[in-house]
């Protein structure tokens, strides 16, 4: 049996104009986050990281809290989905950070604006899948992480840890789990920062989800300022 573990990155900064930098907490986040995993004796063979910071700093945090050195194999294909680029086509004052900040702050309640407007320009995004409004459309977001895992299931490590986005763990999931990839926002929305989702393989080769979004780490510590989900 083989074990592919699916690592979101650690909070990233939210109310920044580089999102893609994580937080201070982010960083202890992932600090804790290779504790638990030390903790557990995972030991990686091989570790797969997305191109952006955010997964870059996860994964240093993290290894580092590991007994042993490990390389990395940096794959794009695990990168997140352009969540301001599709924001911004669906709602034009949401275009850049700074300019979502400033519409959000007129609402009179700026996380259920966000909320609905994301979940909105998502639905549009998932419902085009091939138009050129976006910088990645829906139909090329699937197939490049498709593409992703079936080379992570390839390789023949015995373990696996894989940093990388929400959008790409919750595409992976649906698709584990039977249900329509456009729905893969309902578990998008839920998943942690630095939240675990385990994959199993067999011998017959076929991948399945064993557990979703698991962060005892942070709740063993009864410290609910280290559940974050941005």
């Amino acid at each position: 049996m083989a074990v592919i573990y699916l690592i979101r990155h650690g909070q990233a900064s939210f109310h920044a104009d580089d999102y893609d930098a994580l937080s201070p907490l982010g960083h202890q986040q992932a600090s804790l986050l290779g504790k638990g995993l030390a903790a557990r004796h995972i030991t990686p063979d091989h570790v797969v990281v997305g191109g952006m910071l955010r997964h870059q700093q996860t994964m240093q945090n993290a290894l580092a809290e590991l007994a042993s050195e490990h390389s990395h194999t940096q794959d794009p294909r695990w990168n997140e989905y352009p969540h301001q680029n599709i924001l911004g086509v669906y709602e034009p004052n949401m275009l850049t950070p700074a300019s979502t900040r400033a519409f959000l702050a007129g609402q009179d309640d700026p996380m259920a604006v966000l909320q609905r407007t994301f979940m909105q320009a998502m639905a549009r995004w998932t419902s085009q899948p091939d138009s050129d409004e976006y910088q990645e459309n829906w139909h090329s977001f699937k197939t490049r992480v498709i593409d992703g895992l079936s080379e992570v299931l390839a390789h023949p490590a015995k373990t696996q840890l894989v940093f990388t986005s929400g959008g790409p763990i919750s595409l992976v999931a649906s698709k584990l789990l039977g249900l329509k990839a456009e729905d893969f926002m309902r578990i998008n929305w839920t998943l942690v920062n630095g939240g675990v989702s385990k994959i199993v393989t067999r011998g017959n080769g076929k991948a399945s989800l064993s557990t979703l979004n698991n962060h005892d780490i942070f709740e063993v510590l009864g410290d609910k300022t280290l559940i974050t989900y941005s």
